[in-house]
């Protein structure tokens, strides 16, 4: 009778964490429709990486979830938009020469910037009251960041999509003009006018 008490015990224990993990998990099913629509007819597959082959759109969210949100511990975080901000960027732009991408993320979680993304770098992250916190400092570096690129005045849908992940909050931030960097960040991009460079996109 104890052992069967025992048992009865565990299982509720594994369902519940089970629950609660589930529930407040990122998921890539919840981020896959964005990314379509973001990618459009290549799904985010570029030949020059993946070889001159036509993808489905399921092969194409299988390499997505295996080579970027799978790699990157997309499960692992709490918040939903904070996982999308990240992983997106990465998809979009690759992690940049020396990691530089990841290091961002990692200076505005407040971490050591070694440029891999740790289970550890993700606790961390997690540990933020509100997503905003991460994610709209990180909206604005990728705004920064693309603003860098040759071909952003080619490419405005690069800033545009990078300002969609924004979550306004009048407690926190109104517009993204108001949200602070790292200040090693901020120091990267001093000679860029952020507001002339996202009223241009807008």
């Amino acid at each position: 009778m104890l052992k069967c008490k025992k048992c009865v015990f565990i299982s509720v224990v594994v369902c519940s964490l089970f629950f609660v993990f589930s529930v407040k998990a990122a998921s890539f099913e919840k981020y896959a429709p964005k990314l379509l629509r973001f990618e459009g007819k290549g799904y985010g597959i570029h030949k020059a990486v993946w070889g001159e082959k036509d993808f489905t759109k399921s092969q194409a969210l299988q390499i997505l979830r295996k080579e970027y949100w799978d790699k990157y511990h997309g499960n692992a975080f709490k918040h939903q938009e904070v996982a999308e901000v990240l992983i997106d960027h990465l998809i979009n732009a690759g992690p940049g020469k020396e990691n530089e991408h990841i290091k961002a993320f990692e200076a505005i979680i407040g971490v050591p910037q070694n440029g891999v993304l740790s289970l550890k770098d993700i606790e961390r992250a997690n540990s933020f009251y509100f997503a905003e916190q991460v994610v709209n400092p990180y909206v604005k570096y990728r705004i920064y960041y693309y603003h860098t690129r040759k071909k952003s005045a080619e490419y405005p849908g690069w800033v545009t999509r990078a300002a969609s992940f924004f979550i306004k909050n009048t407690n926190l931030h109104a517009s993204i003009a108001d949200v602070s960097l790292p200040a090693d960040i901020e120091k990267r991009f001093r000679y860029v006018d952020f507001n002339s460079v996202y009223a241009v996109n807008r």
